[in-house]
């Protein structure tokens, strides 16, 4: 598994990032983006789709109405820098022409002190059980070392389960790293929807996010922090690479680092990226035979490759344009 920070993970509170988790390239869930890590040595960029090559110059798509109408489909980077910004016109013009913007989640809620305290609360272990009876002993001194650099004090940690802990200490080392959640596209979209009076739907509820991390069994749970801790010191390197993947829109790249992220864990692949957007398949079918004019952000993970929402709008014979 390598460092999948959010294309898929959820913005939390006090800088939480998760998003895939985010994680990997803010290609996976507002939560899973972040929450794991990922292998970023020596990867080559995988061919992109066909149906892309030589098609648009961002992550963001057009589908046009038999209903009239248009929705428009742009993948977020669940954090960010000043690098993002200003967005492409192409991009700003399609949210003015769109009266609702639709999001994995609804990001007003995992902003509020109760979605991180429930967070914490299904997190948080029943004493005496700590985080040393999740990890072998040079896993946990590790984690106390990477913590303490981290500036985060690995005692209160303890207390939690391993899943919540590697959320922390990936959230910690990307803000190192100089990339903030409140500087993600899809956090940036929701303040601007919520200012401009735009209407705000959702594809999941936040405490579902939640649950994607809760519901991992121990092993697996421990495999991510373990992981982690080893690649913290390849966020940097990782944050320059998906951002440059980004703004370059270069679709290839970025789904090289969502399958890195995944290598050797399709279960977790299925259950952060393909079974949400199966999920997410009725919705969205619905929203493109709705007339008017609607935004969608959502991890970037969710647009690409085979399993993605546009191979599978495709499937069900949409028309997508890649602007």
């Amino acid at each position: 598994m390598t460092m999948r920070a959010s294309t898929g993970m959820l913005s939390g509170q006090a800088g939480s990032v998760w998003g895939l988790p985010a994680r990997l390239v803010a290609l996976v869930p507002a939560a899973a983006l972040v929450l794991a890590p990922v292998r970023l040595r020596a990867q080559a960029a995988a061919p992109g789709s066909a149906a892309d090559a030589g098609e648009g110059r961002h992550v963001f798509w057009r589908l046009d109405k038999a209903a009239g109408g248009s929705l428009y489909l742009l993948g977020s980077l669940h954090f960010g820098d000043e690098r993002l910004y200003p967005l492409p016109v192409e991009v700003e013009e399609a949210y003015r022409s769109c009266d609702a913007v639709v999001f994995e989640t609804d990001l007003r809620l995992t902003g509020q002190p109760a979605f991180a305290e429930l967070m914490r609360r299904k997190a948080e272990l029943v004493p005496p059980a700590s985080l040393a009876d999740q990890l072998a002993p040079e896993a946990l001194e590790s984690f106390r070392t990477v913590a303490r650099g981290l500036g985060l004090e690995p005692t209160y940690f303890e207390r939690f389960r391993a899943w919540y802990c590697a959320n922390h200490l990936m959230s910690a080392a990307l803000r190192q790293a100089g990339v903030n959640p409140a500087r993600g596209i899809d956090q940036v979209f929701c303040a601007r929807a919520v200012a401009d009076g735009k209407s705000i739907e959702t594809f999941e509820a936040p405490e579902f996010q939640i649950d994607l991390f809760a519901g991992l069994g121990e092993a697996q749970a421990a495999a991510l922090l373990t992981e982690s801790l080893a690649e913290v010191t390849h966020v940097r390197e990782f944050v320059e690479s998906m951002l440059a993947g980004y703004t370059q829109g270069d679709l290839a790249a970025l789904e090289s680092l969502v399958c890195a992220s995944f290598e050797g864990v399709p279960e977790l692949r299925r259950r952060f990226l393909s079974d949400r957007n199966e999920a997410w398949m009725p919705a969205l079918t619905a929203l493109a035979r709705r007339s008017g004019d609607q935004f969608i952000v959502v991890g970037t993970g969710h647009l690409l490759g085979d399993d993605g929402l546009v191979e599978r709008l495709r499937a069900s014979g949409q028309h997508l344009v890649r602007r």
